[in-house]
């Protein structure tokens, strides 16, 4: 029921009543919109544990680094929080947070983008990642599509071949093929790959869906199509290597 969108109130108060946001949460960690008052819009990862944001992603297909700001973790009736009820909605191999969308638009690419079409992140299978190429973006494909192979737990989030997920307090992205391609540390530092190993959220157990659908996880490519050429390699100025 929580689904569900708060309309007018008939009888009774909100007062109260936190207001919430629209944000998925995996494990301590959330996926959020923050500042409403910023001039574009903002999609954080953030942490629960330490009050840290690790990424920042901007809708002008760019990212920030983190810290103790857009925490996406604030109490919402202020400060930089969204005081919106929109309903998290789940796609084929995606889902939509507000106007981000993550999508597996290829067997071996995950993509963030806002509605306007910028691409803020590509996490390719190889462990690496790529930055703003539009035609891998999440909404070449206009139609979120039914939900398939779309899903949350307690301790990870899967689209597709694709796992966010918490592991000893940080939050992994990872292909079912092993490779690691980021790893947001709990002290809002990012750890970028490929890394193969360690801090893989396909170790983790697949446990009852809290949201979604794993129905369609066993077929194979998503009905997104891409282009086939790769995106060109993308600049890591200013991350932080473990």
């Amino acid at each position: 029921a929580w689904t569900l969108i708060d309309e007018e109130v008939l009888a009774g108060t909100k007062e109260g009543c936190e207001k919430s946001g629209d944000f998925l949460q995996i494990g301590d960690w959330r996926l959020a919109p923050t500042c409403e008052t910023c001039s574009s819009s903002h999609l954080s990862i953030s942490s629960q544990a330490t009050g840290m944001t690790s990424q920042i992603f901007l809708n002008v297909g760019t990212d920030l680094p983190g810290g103790k700001g857009y925490n996406g973790f604030e109490n919402l009736t202020g400060g930089q929080g969204l005081y919106s009820t929109q309903p998290i909605i789940f796609g084929d191999r995606a889902v939509q947070i507000r106007d981000w969308r993550i999508r597996q638009v290829r067997f071996d690419l995950l993509s963030v983008t806002n509605e306007n079409g910028n691409v803020s992140r590509i996490y390719r299978s190889d462990g690496t990642m790529r930055g703003n190429v539009k035609e891998w973006g999440g909404y070449v494909i206009e139609d979120l599509g039914e939900p398939t192979c779309a899903y949350l737990t307690s301790s990870f989030l899967q689209l597709g071949d694709w796992r966010f997920g918490e592991i000893d307090g940080h939050l992994s992205v990872t292909h079912k093929s092993g490779q690691t391609a980021m790893i947001y540390r709990d002290d809002g530092t990012i750890h970028p790959g490929p890394r193969h190993g360690g801090y893989n959220a396909w170790s983790l157990v697949d446990d009852e869906v809290l949201a979604g659908t794993k129905e369609g996880c066993d077929v194979g490519a998503p009905a997104a199509a891409a282009p086939s050429v790769s995106p060109p390699p993308m600049s890591t100025n200013g991350m932080r290597h473990a």
